[in-house]
């Protein structure tokens, strides 16, 4: 596959519109943070999609350099944030994280005690290789019992034992089980689970997504084109890709995935993906922009303004796709839901989704030699269908309202997973023989999950935003 251009600044192709301000040598703050605040300073005034609501603060006189930052926010930014590793957070969005390869999500049990319920656990992972599974249920770690204060410094320890318990009758009883494990530096494929199911005469390709990411050497890309290619081998009739959890991603991988599952003349004739809108200077600017070496401005067709469907030779030419989703569905997973819409039969099933209509960029120090090792990651653009559709800040709901709940989960692929027997039902028109969707139980409520340590380093904000 060609990929198109990634719709992202680059940190280092910032343009820089504006002249950036020299350091007042006369403040009484050390020089390390006047770097860090002036750098944040002309950053933001420049590239933020609410560059125009940024409040007229004096960046020489701010010293903390992070709280600075948060205060530059629009007060519907959620997702914005700042962290003082690049190369982490470079590697993180390449799927390279030191981890087990778990991701768990956090209840609270019987008033202040927590639990942890698995969801999935990456192929060829240390968590993966000890036999962990989703569903499991860890009730301690360390020989604790978890909770608010310290659920957080527990589960993400480079080492740790993990005890586990059984969901018996609502309740989580104790088990012998226990599993260390130590963490790793591991590339995470996010296709985690793939497979083709034949059921009643249909064959249905399913796929367990979990980052739009292609990876340090495009593998993931290949990974995912492998997926694709085995649907087309078989001659699926319909899709579901599971996007439970999702936090989203690269836009263009989105708009190639789009590509892929869309009917053919959608593809082949490169209809819009999605438009993209900047803040006034850079939208001025773009429209003015000869990116197309064509000699003349590229106005509302610039590529980046605009995405177009690009060209797909594994594409499945379907007139109906289905999604499953959480309120950790975000970002580049709405891209590719909202993206769809308007050209084919677009079921979601499960919750609504988290509710990002945003593109951000990594900004590192664009100074040689650099002065710090600080990153960036605001919002710089907001994204809409072809349709005009946008500002979705409240999620996307479902068409078919089914709770994730982890306490009862099934494996990937499991007809008794019900979000995916519902799809099969709404495919095919016979349900799988699947005991009915749990209700939340009163000795279980789930909470937002604790960020992972890179984004701890960022100050807390109010609500959870994905990680």
């Amino acid at each position: 596959m060609k990929r198109v251009m990634i719709i992202v600044v680059a940190a280092t192709g910032l343009l820089f519109l504006r002249a950036c301000e020299k350091l007042n040598n006369g403040s009484d703050l050390p020089k390390e943070v006047l770097i860090l605040n002036n750098w944040i300073w002309d950053g933001m005034n420049e590239v933020y999609l609410w560059e125009a609501f940024i409040p007229n603060l004096n960046w020489r006189e701010e010293p903390d350099p992070r709280a600075f930052f948060y205060k530059l926010l629009y007060e519907e930014d959620r997702n914005s944030w700042i962290v003082d590793d690049y190369e982490a957070l470079v590697a993180m969005f390449d799927g390279v994280e030191t981890t087990t390869g778990m991701s768990a999500q956090p209840y609270v049990y019987t008033g202040t005690q927590w639990i942890s319920v698995v969801e999935y656990v990456s192929p060829g992972s240390p968590a993966a290789d000890s036999g962990i599974a989703r569903g499991d249920i860890i009730y301690t770690i360390d020989g604790n019992t978890l909770s608010e204060a310290n659920y957080r410094d527990l589960f993400y320890q480079s080492t740790a034992s993990f005890g586990f318990a059984d969901y018996v009758d609502g309740q989580a009883i104790p088990n012998d089980r226990s599993i260390t494990l130590t963490a790793i530096e591991f590339n995470q494929n996010p296709v985690i689970y793939d497979t083709v199911m034949d059921y009643q005469g249909y064959k249905i390709g399913y796929f367990v997504y979990t980052q739009f990411t292609l990876g340090k050497q495009n593998e993931w890309l290949e990974e995912l084109d492998r997926v694709f290619q085995d649907f087309n081998a078989a001659g699926v009739s319909d899709v579901v890709v599971d996007l439970r959890y999702n936090p989203g991603g690269d836009l263009d991988l989105s708009a190639y995935i789009a590509a892929t599952l869309a009917p053919e003349p959608v593809m082949l004739e490169n209809e819009v993906f999605v438009d993209l809108v900047w803040n006034d200077l850079y939208n001025n600017y773009w429209r003015g922009a000869d990116l197309d070496d064509d000699g003349l401005p590229d106005g509302a067709e610039s590529w980046q303004l605009r995405i177009r469907m690009p060209q797909s030779d594994l594409n499945l030419d379907l007139s109906r796709v289905y999604f499953l989703t959480t309120s950790k569905t975000a970002s580049a997973c709405e891209s590719l839901i909202v993206g769809l819409d308007p050209y084919m039969e677009v079921v979601l099933i499960g919750e609504t989704t988290y509710g990002k209509c945003y593109g951000s960029t990594t900004i590192d120090d664009w100074e040689e030699p650099k002065r710090h090792n600080w990153a960036m990651q605001p919002l710089i653009l907001k994204y809409m269908n072809a349709e005009g559709f946008t500002d979705f800040q409240d999620g996307i709901a479902p068409d078919f309202d089914i709770l994730d709940y982890l306490p009862t989960a099934k494996p990937f692929g499991s007809l008794e997973d019900p979000l995916l027997a519902k799809a099969l039902e709404e495919i095919t028109g016979v349900p799988p023989v699947v005991k009915k969707a749990a209700a939340p139980d009163r000795h279980f409520r789930s909470i937002p999950k604790a960020r992972k340590p890179l984004e701890e380093r960022s100050i807390d904000l109010p609500g959870d935003r994905p990680d």
